[in-house]
């Protein structure tokens, strides 16, 4: 019997079934979130389109899902999981990206996951045994220093330059290479199904232009790594880095060099979000239950 662990972000859907020392993966594209219009139906439709090019190595015994927004939409995250249940036959669990994310980090012992890519979350589990987030509120009421608020300021810093409010910036010619010309550029954002996604397209440009040395850049990052230094003061350590903006060196190393300043500790995690599916799946008494929504 196999146990399927999934992985389903704004901008991919990771599975991997495990049977014994057999292990298959496959990789897919992402969804919105579990809190956009038709959450669980377009959540089941990458979960689905994924596993087909998936050859599970023996029938499925559990399936554990980590699933952006789950925590905001309790609703959508019982129907993903009645949905999964149904379509795989097999005991199904599905909890918020951020909890697989931390079970796969520390394995059900106490710290701080601090996951910044697209959006920005901290998920807290303290020695009684309690969860605990910090933001995570997504694009329009949180996620300070994220991908999205990261890319964001930067086209904001593209615009003003552009009509003269604000300096010269090499992210002048990032966001023409993205996109031209540049008086198209809110409809760029407005007009996709996933704003804070594309908005999060232009953040490495950012990250690159800042480890370059652009004055316009260096400050949006500083300013970020600040706000989630700020998140993380209101969490309780040791903490642990994920995503693909704590993953760059000029965010993730200052982050991590502002943290040990304030004599905070920074772990490595013992796995990925993967990991923690799949902890998910096979611990049904684990200190995460609270987060899980189980089926079949």
């Amino acid at each position: 019997m196999s146990i399927v662990a999934v992985d389903l972000g704004k901008t991919g859907c990771r599975i991997r079934a495990t049977s014994g020392a057999a292990t298959v993966s496959a990789h897919g594209a992402g969804v919105p979130g579990l809190a956009d219009s038709d959450g669980d139906v377009r959540a089941f439709d990458a979960i689905v389109t994924t596993l087909g090019g998936l050859d599970l190595p023996t029938p499925v015994a559990s399936i554990g899902v980590g699933a952006a927004g789950a925590e905001a939409a309790p609703a959508a995250a019982r129907a993903l999981a009645d949905r999964v249940a149904q379509h795989l036959d097999a005991p199904t669990a599905v909890t918020t990206d951020a909890v697989t994310a931390h079970a796969g980090a520390f394995e059900g012992m106490p710290g701080t996951m601090v996951i910044v890519g697209t959006g920005t979350v901290l998920l807290t589990l303290d020695r009684a045994g309690t969860l605990s987030q910090v933001d995570g509120w997504g694009p329009w009421l949180g996620d300070e220093g994220s991908g999205r608020a990261i890319g964001q300021e930067g086209l904001r810093a593209v615009l003003a330059a552009h009509d003269g409010r604000g300096p010269a910036t090499a992210l002048t010619a990032a966001a023409l290479d993205l996109h031209a010309p540049l008086s198209t550029l809110p409809r760029w954002v407005a007009d996709t199904a996933a704003p804070a996604r594309q908005l999060a397209r232009f953040a490495p440009r950012v990250l690159q232009a800042a480890a370059a040395g652009d004055p316009v850049a260096r400050d949006i990052v500083e300013r970020a790594v600040d706000a989630v230094l700020q998140a993380c003061v209101a969490a309780s350590g040791p903490y642990c880095l994920l995503g693909g903006i704590a993953g760059s060196e000029v965010f993730g190393g200052a982050l991590r060099a502002r943290l040990r300043e304030r004599g905070l500790e920074v772990v490595e995690p013992r796995g990925d979000a993967l990991d923690g599916a799949e902890y998910i799946a096979r611990t049904p008494a684990s200190p995460y239950e609270g987060s899980v929504v189980r089926r079949g």
